[in-house]
């Protein structure tokens, strides 16, 4: 009988998480990390500062946030509103074609050289990092605040737990398909993961371009698909 209203109340308690993160996603991306107060954020959830504070301090739900947001983008359920220029069609026309001989062959992605199109699956995994650095180019200010964040917040997030294994399954099908084997395309898929957060905190914190993080993930992703299919 006690279950019986344990799992009520373990629900509820969720709902109302999801709310508060709901309430203060959206007021991260309307008014920045910065302008975005505990105090907003439980007024916008209809609860009390102190529930806020139960789920965490700004930055645990900030990143509370982001790993929502990256979830959603994982699964197909995050839909952008449509701007122009977006990266993946920056990503098709140009990184795409001028960066794989010349990262291959250790060379600097802004070296000059010939140019070849990269293959479909060099491309595809591309692809499934594109979203996020399109995400994380949208919402640089707002980015560059998670970064922080992830540095002092305790506990792991869960862009280190369960989504990174998500996403290297998906890097590990798409190497093995060419023909490299398991043990090489799950090693490959966890670097390329490393290279692509690696990216992102650089990112936050230089003053690299989105293009320039487009290039650095081919770059990663040429290395991993030329030379492990020669292993």
């Amino acid at each position: 009988m006690r279950s019986e209203h344990v799992h009520p109340r373990s629900g509820k308690r969720r709902q109302t998480e999801d709310r508060i993160i709901g309430a203060a996603a959206k007021l991260f991306l309307d008014r920045g990390f910065k302008a975005t107060t505990i105090r907003a954020v439980a007024k916008a959830a209809e609860v009390s500062v102190g529930r806020v504070m139960a789920v965490g301090d700004k930055d645990a739900i900030l990143v509370r946030c982001f790993d929502r947001w990256i979830g959603q983008l994982q699964d197909g359920t995050y839909t952008p509103p449509p701007r122009r220029g977006s990266l993946s069609e920056r990503g098709s026309s140009t990184a795409i074609g001028s960066v794989g001989v010349r990262a291959s062959a250790g060379a600097s992605p802004r070296d000059t050289g010939p140019s070849h199109p990269s293959s479909a699956v060099q491309r595809h995994l591309l692809e499934l990092f594109l979203p996020f650095l399109e995400f994380f180019a949208e919402h640089e200010d707002l980015s560059r605040d998670y970064a922080a964040a992830m540095m002092r917040v305790k506990g792991e997030p869960e862009v280190f737990n369960t989504l990174a294994v998500d996403l290297q399954g998906h890097l590990s099908e798409s190497l093995t398909s060419i023909g490299i084997n398991e043990d090489h395309a799950r090693a490959s898929a966890a670097a390329l993961y490393d290279s692509y957060l690696g990216i992102l905190f650089r990112w936050a914190a230089t003053a690299m371009s989105p293009d320039d993080a487009v290039e650095a993930m081919l770059a990663s992703i040429v290395f991993h698909t030329r030379v492990r299919s020669s292993l």
